[in-house]
């Protein structure tokens, strides 16, 4: 058993100011008041100086640090884990891209293989697989030669094994058999998220009726919203139904347009994800390949050298999401985009994402002067570096 000393409490949209948290068994079990000047001593944690979080939930990231999770390795998946605390990530799921079948299924393997031991960072809670039913017109960087025509048969033949670990679908609904791919992924329990879509408005809706409940980097590789065909985007800002991914990278989404979102939509039906792939955190000029296609960090995101125009995941992790979401928002409203609803859309609310009694204690310490990472726990012992 141990404290926490924290020079604010930050946590569910609630600045709740200088608190300490006591942890026994890696959860949180009371908030207790401190004195000024408390002297803090080992084995309690000084935070004193410090705005201490919940740890984040990345819902969409690929991988990061010149590695990627279509490595399909538990090993890969380790690596994720550390480099995701320090970004103050303390649970992720593993995203798959656009790929052959055999290879999403070798990282759905991977994943449960990883699942069923300890990591030595952030938690591992689920897959998204970001295709490969999608419609070739809005790919944005997913390997066209991969994109598949939705089929709910096929899917449940190739991922049964995975069901209860695949979190998150992206599809386009409007392709001949989404509609029916978004009914059984409902029904199974599985959030269907309507993306690389080139939906109607009312295509949207109807996947809305059949039981979607996401939006993919919300702008980004969707239809646009004009005043004559709200498209995709009108839909997502509409329907309260549908929460919204937002690449809060200043590149993807610029941050007049991140903020409208959050005005129409609500702080807590928008879900800050990195969307990271193999250049996030690598230098300007750093080039890997996205199956077979060619890629280059420049400018300040990941993008295709075939076509520079055309994005290729962020180059950021969840920490630099914050920062921008802090500076538009504030950082009490951060924490529900970062933190508090990523983990409701999962159904962890009250375990992740928060710092409420009953918690797990996964928290980081934020500095307000430099606006970074002090440090991550996990289950209240450190992460690795």
């Amino acid at each position: 058993m141990h404290r926490v000393f924290c020079g604010e409490l930050i946590t569910d949209g609630v600045n709740f100011g200088p608190k300490s948290l006591l942890i026994d068994d890696g959860k949180i079990v009371s908030h207790e008041e401190y004195s000024p000047g408390v002297r803090v001593d080992s084995p309690d944690i000084d935070l004193t100086s410090h705005a201490v979080l919940p740890g984040m939930i990345d819902i969409h990231v690929h991988g990061g640090g010149g590695r990627d999770l279509m490595e399909g390795t538990v090993e890969v998946i380790e690596f994720m884990s550390r480099r995701l605390a320090n970004c103050g990530v303390t649970a992720f799921l593993s995203t798959p891209l656009t790929a052959p079948l055999d290879a999403i299924a070798t990282c759905c393997a991977a994943a449960e293989d990883a699942m069923k031991g300890d990591l030595p960072g952030a938690r591992l809670v689920g897959l998204h697989l970001e295709g490969p039913y999608i419609n070739l017109k809005y790919k944005g960087a997913q390997p066209p030669e991969f994109i598949r025509t939705p089929d709910a048969s096929e899917f449940e033949a190739t991922f049964d094994r995975w069901m209860d670990l695949i979190k998150v679908v992206t599809l386009a609904p409007e392709v001949e058999g989404g509609f029916d791919l978004v009914k059984f992924l409902s029904n199974q329990g599985i959030i269907a998220s309507v993306g690389h879509t080139n939906a109607t408005f009312d295509e949207v809706s109807r996947a809305i009726d059949m039981g979607a409940r996401h939006a993919t980097h919300c702008f980004c590789a969707m239809r646009p919203m004009h005043h004559r065909d709200p498209g995709t985007v009108g839909a997502v800002l509409a329907r309260a139904e549908l929460k919204a991914e937002l690449i809060w990278d200043n590149v993807h989404v610029v941050e007049p347009i991140a903020k409208i979102l959050c005005q129409i939509k609500g702080a807590s039906h928008v879900i800050c994800v990195s969307d990271g792939t193999t250049g996030a955190g690598m230098p300007e000029g750093y080039r890997f390949e996205l199956w077979g296609h060619g890629a280059i960090v420049k400018n300040g995101a990941a993008r295709l050298e075939e076509d520079e125009t055309t994005l290729a995941g962020s180059a950021i992790g969840m920490d630099a999401c914050l920062r921008n979401a802090e500076s538009a928002l504030g950082l009490e409203a951060a924490t529900l985009l970062c933190c508090a609803n990523p983990a409701e859309s999962l159904g962890l609310q009250g375990k992740l994402g928060t710092l409420a009694v009953g918690a797990e204690a996964d928290f980081f310490g934020w500095s307000r002067k430099s606006r970074s990472i002090v440090e991550t726990y996990i289950a209240g012992r450190r992460a690795p570096a």
